[in-house]
């Protein structure tokens, strides 16, 4: 925004990039992009091949080439880490540590080293020494999850997949995304910590672990009705198809529809039939389906596009399905800035996801990605000036302080600290399920949080679940003029302001940045949004599943089977969130040297992109119809990464062509050689940790095999049909052992009680009591941190348990209150509205 003075996010932070494939240099990605100063260091077969993700994850950083086996490369990198706050990587427990660049050996030379571990398994788990391919996570924690057990109940019905009970592969790398995203977040949280110790700490995110977030509200459940189809919804279906063959997903509360039926000039009909007012008594299921069905024949009297005007028009959560190449050649999306467009050395002009998140004075806009080793000249001069600098401070005084972060000029004497953000307050003015996430990950981190409801609870109110532990809670009309005024006198005392309204409904309840800031100059104002605050859609209305049709995300998952398709969970209403939470976190990073505020965000539309970012950057290269996602079906992505159906149930395969030879030998289809060997994956130290899709990271070999071999990319073609008939024969564990002994990535099928159990023993799934009195699971969070951990806050039972001890802290007596609550402003503790808990 212009105007706007002060630090510019993690400005003058340094950090150095060990990571490859997706997790690692994704997550440092997020440290560029919020400012910080990125080295990233290639070895050199990936240097020779980067692959073309390399133009995403590697954009908005400086290179260097090193032989980490060499002694005078690994002396060059010990160099950079002696001079850096953070590092980041990404490989299997123990690689690091053989290296000499372990968390022991590099904090022993720098104190204030943040050093980020993203393996796939922790080094204490028992599926440490597996190759942790994305698709091998993921079938570890049950992230593919069978058509009955997807919460789209337009998708589960009309798609149409061969076996429905089967697991059904997914492209999105969730574990990969939620992996970079925890790891960014409590790298910041442990330098905001570190700003009052003086001391860095180790960041350890599994991403097996980190996939505990993806489940966001839906862990509990078993039962995969969508559990918004309350008494106040009009329709059950959430996505219809238009006249022109396209289609639109709708949220399907009556006060959305009614618009749609008065653009269209049915209202005043439908009121005639009873089919308007759904709280009527005469409301019966009869007439739901006849609206339904009435509805249905609407929607297909006209284009999807007229639709979508028409809810442009009315501020209406609609949206048209888009496909993924729609989405980033919209105006919408560019305006936003959830794509931009890099001239990209290598392939030219590229559009590709822009910053995930937003920060109101933004570090330089993204760039395009440096070439491998491109920066080794000034990087080394850099070194070698440090040098300098540390044998001028030993000769005396005068020293220059070069290699300490500016954040320590002037910086308190340190002091123990027991949570990063104890101290902070912040005010949860936030809905329905991305904003409460974010305001729950910053209470995860030690933030006093106050949740504000309505007296009047909507039936998104009745998502509980993980959303509010750690928090307090009152119930509040702060559209009243008293209830504005105790809202008023809670932001002049929070750190953090968290709503996802509107930008229109915020400044109608007194809420937005320009009267807030006033009010309090310091203020963080986090504004999660649908479509993000620029652009043509901005002032729209919109809901997960709306953002991810106008995105193309439910289009690539389902419409190759038939319909679209959302994701097994409200994955972008989790991942928005915590982007939301980054964005906070690095601005209140930024606040400890300066003092001031700003507006950060994150919008859904972002968020969904973000989930797609390995799939758009390789299409934007690829020949039209190309890249990884191509001819993936519903058992995986190629011959060597899907699913086969053994004996006695499913496994998951993850390998690469240069595995092809070691594959056959080990299931037996030739006869050459006996199975066996512990090489990692193309005979390198890297672990798999995070391959892309269909193994598009892996180099390719030396010679391209013959037979049905050249047929691997295909998940339906002749390999995978030797491979499926192989596999058939015998149980899912003896192949899965035999594979795994042979250094190949493989996992049997979890369902998801089982995946509970096992992050229920890893630390990161908690129990608590239900609804219906049952002991229900909710994702957790672990304790990644190795000196001021996260921590799983207490529920605080009914949202408005904690009003009096609110309203005492603003100094209000029992009287003012009771007062309140005759007026209609307070609910107190004692008369809290009856709630459906929906989770």
């Amino acid at each position: 925004m212009p105007g706007l003075t002060g630090t510019a996010g993690l400005e003058g932070i340094r950090v150095v990039d060990f990571g490859h494939q997706i997790a690692g240099p994704v997550a440092a990605l997020l440290l560029a992009e919020a400012g910080a100063d990125v080295v990233h260091v290639d070895s050199p077969r990936t240097a020779a091949e980067p692959g073309p993700l390399d133009a995403y994850v590697n954009r908005s950083k400086r290179r260097l080439t090193l032989d980490l086996k060499r002694p005078s490369d690994r002396a060059v990198a010990l160099d950079l880490v002696a001079r850096a706050d953070v590092l980041v990587e990404n490989f299997r427990p123990g690689v690091m540590d053989r290296l000499g660049l372990g968390p022991g050996a590099t904090r022993a030379s720098n104190e204030r080293l943040v050093y980020c571990s993203l393996p796939g398994f922790a080094g204490d788990d028992e599926k440490a020494t597996l190759t942790a391919w994305e698709g091998v996570i993921q079938t570890a924690v049950a992230g593919y999850r069978p058509l009955s057990e997807h919460w789209d109940p337009s998708g589960r019905r009309r798609v149409r997949v061969q076996d429905p009970a089967a697991p059904l592969f997914s492209p999105i790398t969730t574990a990969s995304n939620f992996g970079a995203l925890m790891g960014a977040v409590s790298v910041v949280m442990a330098l905001i910590a570190r700003e009052r110790s003086g001391r860095g700490q180790l960041v350890a995110v599994p991403l097996a672990e980190a996939f505990a977030e993806a489940y966001s509200t839906m862990l509990g459940m078993r039962v995969y009705e969508n559990p918004l189809m309350g008494d106040g919804h009009l329709l059950r279906d959430l996505t219809y198809e238009c006249a022109d063959g396209g289609m639109i997903d709708l949220s399907p509360y009556a006060k959305f529809v009614i618009p749609l039926l008065v653009a269209a000039g049915v209202a005043p009909e439908w009121e005639r039939q009873g089919l308007i007012d759904v709280t009527t008594r005469g409301f019966s299921r009869e007439h739901r389906d006849r609206a339904m069905a009435m509805f249905a024949d609407l929607v297909r009297s006209r284009p999807a596009a007229w639709w979508d005007e028409v809810a442009t028009r009315a501020e209406m959560p609609v949206s048209m399905v888009r496909t993924p190449a729609q989405w980033v050649a919209s105006e919408h999306a560019r305006l936003s800035g959830a794509v931009v467009t890099l001239d990209d050395p290598l392939a030219g002009p590229i559009v590709m996801p822009g910053r995930g998140f937003d920060l109101g004075r933004a570090p330089a806009a993204p760039r395009p990605r440096h070439l491998p080793d491109q920066d080794r000249d000034a990087v080394l001069a850099e070194l070698r000036e440090w040098h300098w600098a540390g044998k001028r401070a030993a000769r005396g005084p005068a020293a220059s302080g070069a290699g300490m972060s500016p954040a320590r000029a002037g910086a308190p004497r340190p002091r123990p600290v027991d949570l990063p953000l104890e101290g902070h307050s912040v005010l949860d003015l936030s809905q329905a399920v991305a904003g409460p996430t974010a305001a729950r990950v910053l209470a995860d981190f030690g933030a006093d949080v106050i949740k504000i409801g309505n007296p009047t609870p909507a039936v998104t109110d009745g998502i509980v679940g993980q959303l509010h532990r750690g928090k307090r809670t009152i119930l509040l009309d702060a559209r009243s003029g008293p209830g504005g005024r105790l809202v008023t006198d809670l932001i002049r005392d929070a750190d953090v302001l968290v709503t996802n309204f509107t930008l229109k409904s915020q400044a109608r309840y007194g809420i937005d940045h320009a009267r807030t800031s006033v009010l309090n100059p310091g203020l963080v104002h986090c504004s999660i949004t649908a479509y993000g605050h620029h652009g043509p859609w901005a002032h729209r209305r919109g809901y997960e599943n709306q953002c991810n049709a106008a995105t193309g995300m439910s289009w690539r998952y389902g419409a190759r089977f038939g319909w679209t398709l959302y994701q097994p969970t409200p994955v972008n209403d989790a991942d928005t969130g915590i982007l939301g939470a980054y964005a906070a976190a690095v601005a209140l990073f930024a606040r400890l040297r300066d003092g001031a505020g700003q507006q950060v965000g994150a919008s859904l539309v972002q968020g969904s992109t973000f989930h797609q970012a390995v799939h758009l950057v390789a299409e934007a290269q690829a020949a039209s119809g190309g890249g990884p996602d191509a001819l993936r079906n519903e058992y995986g992505a190629t011959a060597l990464t899907r699913f086969y159906q053994a004996k006695d149930g499913w496994f998951f395969l993850a390998a690469g062509k240069r595995d092809v030879d070691g594959l056959l030998r080990a299931v037996g289809l030739d006869a050459t050689a006996e199975p066996g060997g512990t090489a990692e994956p193309g005979g390198t130290a890297e672990p798999g940790g995070t391959a892309e899709p269909g193994g598009t990271a892996e180099p390719g070999g030396t010679a391209e095999p013959g037979g049905d071999v050249e047929t691997w990319r295909d998940p339906g073609g002749a390999l995978a049909a030797r491979l499926a008939a192989r596999f058939a024969g015998e149980p899912a564990a003896h192949w899965v052992g035999r594979l795994v002994d042979a250094g190949i990535g493989a996992h049997h099928h979890v369902p998801i009680d089982d995946a509970v159990g096992y992050l229920h023993g890893r630390g990161v799934v908690y129990f608590e009591r239900g609804p219906n009195g049952a002991d229900v699971p909710r994702p957790g969070i672990g304790q990644w941190l190795s000196e001021t951990p996260p921590v799983v806050g207490a529920s605080p039972g009914p949202v408005g348990s904690q009003a009096v001890e609110i309203l005492a802290g603003l100094g209000l007596s029992p009287a003012e209150m009771e007062r309140l609550a005759a007026d209609g402003v307070l609910c107190p503790p004692d008369r809290l509205p009856e709630l459906k808990r929906l989770t």
